[in-house]
């Protein structure tokens, strides 16, 4: 039997390896800063952690949509500080082939709060652990492990000098309305969200975007309708599981690639009937 030649059988073991694992792909700067220089006992405090995503590139957001990879971000926390719940900015959207993935570019703030027990002594050391897929033609994923160490004071903390440009980005959170109420019903032809009692929110007739926070949803553009004390919007069944119970997920106003919306991006945390 003829052999082939060792180079041509080491192109061929290449060759069957997916466009996934030979990619190149740069690397995401992260940083990560505490609201305060210290720790206080039984305080509340935060935490922003920056990625900064290079031109041309982008990640998923937490649901990455029909494909691609999420970002996650899990924290390890010491005895004596719970927590560790984050906000994540509204993402935008990136058509690929046939999908609509649901993406972030530039820079990204994700917000997370801690809080430190009555007896916390010494150090607080907190570490996070993030993953994530940076895509272009391709998805590449990428993991890093980030850690900060705060001392613990029984005074006032002092605010951290750079806190104030990392609490601008906080206007990309989605806004969880209090004053507002979020009610989804399922329809024959689709899922009607009807929301009373916003302060603020899209003019009727104007298009927002819905960001399904479920797994594997695609963001959807729907139109705002007048009701009884607010406004409505009917989504296509797909934004839902069909034996949810909850519709979970972002609003976000018709705007400008690039450019915050007119008004703030909205939480959205409904109970979905039948």
């Amino acid at each position: 039997m003829t052999r082939a030649p060792l180079p041509l059988l080491l192109a061929a073991w290449a060759a069957g390896f997916p466009p996934l694992a030979r990619a190149q792909a740069p690397e995401v700067p992260i940083t990560a800063l505490s609201e305060f220089t210290a720790v206080r006992p039984g305080d509340t405090f935060r935490v922003a952690v920056r990625l900064v995503v290079p031109a041309g590139w982008h990640i998923g957001w937490i649901n990455p949509g029909a494909s691609g990879l999420g970002t996650r971000l899990a924290w390890q926390l010491p005895a004596g500080v719970s927590g560790g719940t984050s906000e994540w900015p509204y993402p935008e959207t990136e058509e690929s082939g046939a999908d609509v993935l649901n993406v972030y570019r530039g820079a990204v703030v994700v917000f997370s709060t801690f809080a430190a027990a009555p007896g916390v002594g010494g150090s607080v050391a907190l570490t996070a652990d993030l993953s994530w897929g940076i895509c272009r033609d391709v998805c590449i994923p990428q993991r890093r492990t980030l850690s900060l160490t705060l001392p613990v004071t029984s005074g006032a903390p002092a605010r951290a000098a750079a806190w104030s440009e990392a609490e601008a980005a906080t206007r990309l959170l989605p806004m969880r309305e209090r004053s507002a109420t979020f009610v989804a019903t399922r329809l024959a032809d689709g899922i009607r969200l009807s929301v009373t009692g916003l302060k603020a929110g899209p003019a009727q007739g104007s298009w927002v975007t819905f960001f399904p926070a479920a797994a594997g949803k695609a963001s959807v553009v729907a139109r705002i309708e007048q009701a009884a004390g607010g406004l409505s919007i009917t989504l296509p069944t797909t934004v839902a599981a069909d034996t949810a119970s909850q519709l979970l997920g972002v609003l976000v106003a018709a705007h400008a690639p690039g450019a915050p919306p007119p008004v703030r991006a909205l939480a959205v945390e409904a109970p979905l009937s039948r």
